[in-house]
């Protein structure tokens, strides 16, 4: 099952770059954001974007996210999949 959002950005924004690259940017970042706080595990987050996990590991580097997050445990990571 999928779900559209709908978000309002301003009309310059629209000059910067075509609408698709934005919306990957949306989900990118909607999907990082959901990880780093413990929502998503890496498996499902790959998913999601339909990357391997490994690229959105790189993801994760690219936006500044550790990969390791001391508040969460092993076994919760594990039992989300």
């Amino acid at each position: 099952m999928t779900m559209t959002l709908r978000i309002e950005v301003p009309d310059d924004l629209l000059d910067t770059l075509p609408v698709s690259e934005l919306e990957a940017l949306a989900q990118e970042a909607l999907v990082v954001r959901l990880y780093q706080l413990g929502k998503l595990s890496s498996g499902r987050a790959a998913a999601a974007l339909g990357v391997s996990r490994r690229s959105f590991l790189d993801v994760l580097g690219r936006s500044g996210v550790s990969l390791f997050d001391e508040e969460t445990k092993l076994e919760a990571e594990a039992a989300r999949g």
